[in-house]
């Protein structure tokens, strides 16, 4: 009887273990991000503004020491997403990723305001 309680613990801690793993929004050193409506981002169980998630991703530096950021779905972002995923990715010093048809590459900040025009010369 009590191999069998000990047996039926050992199976119970493993299933929850597994179950808590599961949510976790770290893979490999990244975060992974998805885009949600309203320019909010899904990480996790969590639902985030720009405001909230550059907070946690600076938390989860610190704390889970993650290199780098990973926009799920990319295809569905918006701009100002990856531009918030990219500026956000670069204070914090780690990698940002877009999914893009399944593939995972480097993001690029296409909405990063243009460089200023020089004045014409000689007037």
């Amino acid at each position: 009887m009590r191999k069998f309680i000990t047996t039926a613990i050992a199976v119970a801690l493993f299933c929850l273990a597994g179950a808590s793993h599961a949510r976790d929004p770290i893979n490999d050193g990244k975060l992974q991000v998805k885009p949600v409506k309203d320019n909010q981002y899904e990480v996790g169980e969590y639902r985030l503004g720009k405001g909230e998630f550059f907070g946690y991703v600076g938390d989860l530096k610190d704390s889970n020491k993650i290199t780098g950021i990973v926009l799920k779905q990319g295809e569905k972002a918006s701009v100002e997403q990856k531009h918030i995923i990219a500026v956000t990715a670069k204070s914090q010093q780690i990698d940002a990723f877009i999914e893009l048809d399944g593939k995972i590459v480097a993001l690029a900040d296409d909405a990063a305001p243009a460089a200023p025009v020089a004045a014409p010369a000689g007037n």
